[in-house]
């Protein structure tokens, strides 16, 4: 029964990865925001480059221009889709090192088998080529991996990767704390490769063309009038009003002073969360992990605009973090691909304006799970006991034979915070 309940839950979370794939219409922001700045650089164009700087950061234009020239002259679709597959590759990459993790642990071939595909099929994943951001999974994989280079003791390596994820997309900012805290010693020489890496990424879109660098900024941190748009799946939708615009479309409104709030507010709360983990005493190297998966979800929860795509660094975060605490099938994370494709699955099929009259339900179905969810995840980071005791006693744990322990594994040095200890007990 535990077997075929197992296989049950896989093919669930493939069939629902599969429905987000249904229909999807690859790249529609991608021929509004980045695919000019692509295009030009594909062409070599450098002014034109810099001149129409998307709302994201430039390593991902820079990565992706090499591939869409390949296809320049073939249709819109497949210039789109050639510059996505290297962001592809990467959660690609970071699923083969999880599965490489879960081998080393003796867990069979088909445990394997669903950690790698899990990283790479998903629903958010198609969601993302959906609407033309295959650039998320590409910074989401730079953060992950950094992450989990810094709990390797590879300090350089991990810098690199947080480097590339900061000149990817600015929200990476989120995950500069818990890679920090995931290195044993040695964060100075980390903290500095990743900076050397963004800025000699991002200084010269700011000196090439300053006011356009500006702009960039500006909608990065909630300074549009468009970021007054809100959607009904985070914590700040109870605040918005419902606005007719002409066409008959309706969309809700955040006032103006919760936009400029909300992503400055969700880089300043990682700042306490990084602390009072940095404050308890024998923390693991994986706690790290866990740490970014809580601030991408409350990034995602503290978003007045979040969308599904926006959950693609906290799967990805929480996937790795389950396979590194306890390899085996990532029951917590398919439950959550479960979560996000009911909490989306009106969108899937239509635009949001057409869904506004089921907003009240969408906010009720998505704050139903993901702050419990929150929760769990605050108590399994700071009282991990607590958290242990709380989870055994779930049935499903008994029904599948997936009862949580936190057994030791290659990644679980402990920190210690007492005076002359040494670097990492193994």
């Amino acid at each position: 029964m535990r077997t075929a309940l197992r296989a049950a839950l896989v093919l669930a979370v493939l069939g629902l990865s599969m429905r987000a794939a249904v229909g999807m219409e690859p790249g529609l922001d991608y021929f509004a925001d980045p695919g000019g700045a692509i295009d030009a650089l594909a062409r070599g164009d450098l002014p034109g480059f810099f001149g129409t700087q998307p709302l994201m950061g430039s390593f991902s234009l820079i990565l992706r221009a090499p591939f869409v020239s390949l296809v320049f002259h073939e249709s819109e679709a497949s210039v789109y889709l050639a510059g996505a597959v290297p962001c592809l590759l990467a959660t690609l990459v970071l699923g083969a090192v999880l599965g490489r993790l879960v081998a080393d642990r003796g867990q069979p071939a088909a445990v394997q088998g669903a950690v790698m595909g899990l990283a790479v099929i998903n629903p958010v994943t198609f969601r993302a080529l959906h609407w033309g951001h295959p650039e998320e999974l590409l910074a989401a994989a730079f953060c992950v991996g950094a992450v989990i280079a810094a709990t390797r003791e590879r300090d350089i390596l991990a810098g690199v990767l947080l480097g590339l994820a900061l000149a990817t997309k600015q929200w990476a900012l989120i995950a500069v704390l818990p890679a920090l805290l995931a290195a044993p010693e040695r964060r100075l020489r980390l903290g500095g490769t990743a900076a050397v890496v963004a800025c000699a990424l991002t200084l010269p879109m700011a000196v090439a063309n300053p006011g356009q660098f500006i702009a960039v900024l500006q909608g990065a941190t909630g300074g549009r009038p468009e970021s007054t748009f809100t959607t009904p799946w985070n914590l700040l939708w109870p605040f918005a009003q419902a606005m007719d615009l002409p066409g008959g479309r309706t969309v809700f409104v955040s006032p103006e002073w919760i936009a400029r709030l909300s992503h400055p507010l969700i880089v300043v709360i990682g700042i306490p969360a990084a602390y009072l983990l940095w404050r308890r005493r024998n923390r693991r190297a994986d706690d790290a992990l866990l740490l970014l998966a809580l601030v991408f979800l409350l990034r995602c929860l503290l978003d007045n605009w979040n969308n599904d795509y926006y959950h693609a660094p906290f799967l990805l975060a929480l996937l790795a973090w389950e396979t590194a605490r306890r390899p085996r099938l990532p029951y917590l994370s398919m439950a959550v691909v479960a979560a996000l494709s009911v909490s989306f699955w009106p969108q899937l099929t239509k635009i949001f304006s057409d869904s506004t009259p089921y907003a009240p339900t969408l906010n009720t179905v998505y704050l139903a799970w993901t702050l419990p969810l929150a929760a769990y995840l605050a108590l399994e980071l700071y009282a991990p006991d607590r958290a242990s005791a709380l989870a055994d006693r779930l049935p499903g744990n008994r029904l599948l034979g997936a009862r949580l322990l936190r057994a030791p594994h290659a990644w679980a040095h402990k920190t210690s915070r007492q005076p002359g200890a040494g670097r990492s007990a193994h």
